[in-house]
């Protein structure tokens, strides 16, 4: 390190919160992502006639037919779960991307990171991530320091 640009005042991040600024856009977008297709699979089944937003059950009924095992069950069921309860997952991802660009609300941002372990694929790479810089001190210091410099 040059000793000096060691203490340059004009960098836009304290230390260690510009890796939450990368994390906080990534889970915006994986957020908005899974708000739409959530809704997407939903409005799809509901033109289907399947029931409510929260109709699991009938959702992996529809998608998967009747009839189906072993891993087609599985897939039909992992899609159900992502498109009754993705919209939750969403918010959390996107409200925990917001606490990430202030370097706010800490115990959100790791509730929200452990929840989205089970949004599978991506809500679970997010989160390894994100749990990532939450375990490493010089990054999760940046919680603790004074807000991002505009």
């Amino acid at each position: 390190m040059n000793p000096e640009t060691a203490d340059r005042t004009d960098d836009p991040f304290p230390r260690g919160a510009g890796y939450f600024y990368f994390t906080g856009v990534l889970q915006i977008g994986a957020g908005v992502l899974n708000l739409l297709f959530s809704l997407l699979g939903f409005l799809q089944a509901r033109a289907a006639g399947v029931g409510g937003l929260l109709e699991a059950q009938g959702l992996a009924e529809w998608f998967s037919g009747r009839g189906l095992e072993g891993s087609a069950a599985v897939i039909a069921g992992l899609v159900a779960f992502q498109i009754a309860f993705g919209w939750i997952f969403g918010l959390l991802l996107i409200a925990a991307g917001i606490c990430s660009l202030k370097c706010r609300a800490r115990g959100f941002v790791w509730f929200s990171t452990v929840v989205n372990l089970f949004n599978f694929p991506h809500g679970t790479t997010v989160a390894l991530m994100t749990w990532h810089g939450l375990n490493r001190r010089g990054i999760a210091r940046a919680f603790r320091s004074s807000p991002i410099r505009a």
